[in-house]
């Protein structure tokens, strides 16, 4: 998208629009690198673009974790944060021309440092190469949500630093997504405890039963 500004022309008196260049947002940088929104995200943050912030949600009815360009971005002119006015609309950046060349040099010895911090630790390779394996044989995407309980469930063991590093999904959501699993693991394991009278909500009467029966 190309923003312009307005700019007084000294020698006439008038208002002249001046090009800014083409602004991108965080996602349609990602695609020029050929990678998704979430992966884009985590690579800019690894780099001190993003950072996590705790924010209102579009429906304003709860707090929900994103990734923004810093305050120090900003100010840099490396890029802006849109609010957009519209009611259920969701915040988004974008990288200035000066931003994405900033994050141009930079680009490929992240992604190559975030790849060996991954293949350093066997475990965590092979849990890399697992989830991998599995997307390829789902019609359907998954979700972040199903990548962390897909690695908790088999790599136990697994760090949540890691997991990020392999989801690519932000430490807040993993963090959120791994204490869910455990609620619920042990919400279910307590429910088959129980016996199945109460599970039931069932009581018996001990004077409605037959002694010769």
């Amino acid at each position: 998208m190309e923003y312009t500004t307005e700019v007084l022309d000294r020698t006439t008196g008038d208002l002249k629009t001046v090009s800014l260049g083409n602004w991108l947002k965080v996602s349609e940088y990602g695609a020029t690198k050929g990678v998704g929104p979430r992966r884009t995200k985590s690579i800019l943050t690894h780099l001190g673009l993003l950072q996590e912030e705790r924010e209102t949600s579009a429906s304003g009815r709860g707090i929900v974790t994103r990734r923004r360009l810093t305050p120090d971005a900003v100010k840099a002119g490396l890029g802006k944060r849109i609010y957009p006015r519209k009611t259920g609309s969701f915040p988004f950046d974008v990288l200035s021309p000066e931003g994405q060349a900033w994050a141009d040099l930079r680009w490929d010895h992240a992604v190559a440092d975030i790849a060996a911090k991954v293949a350093a630790d066997p475990m965590v390779s092979h849990a890399k190469e697992r989830l991998d394996r599995l997307k390829t044989t789902r019609r359907s995407e998954l979700t972040p949500q199903m990548e962390v309980c897909f690695l908790s469930d088999f790599f136990p063991d697994l760090a949540q630093v890691d997991i990020c590093r392999i989801t690519g999904a932000p430490p807040r959501m993993v963090s959120l997504y791994v204490n869910t699993r455990a609620d619920q693991l042990r919400a279910w394991r307590a429910w088959k405890c129980k016996q199945l009278p109460e599970a039931l909500g069932i009581t018996f009467r001990s004077d409605l039963v037959d002694p010769q029966e």
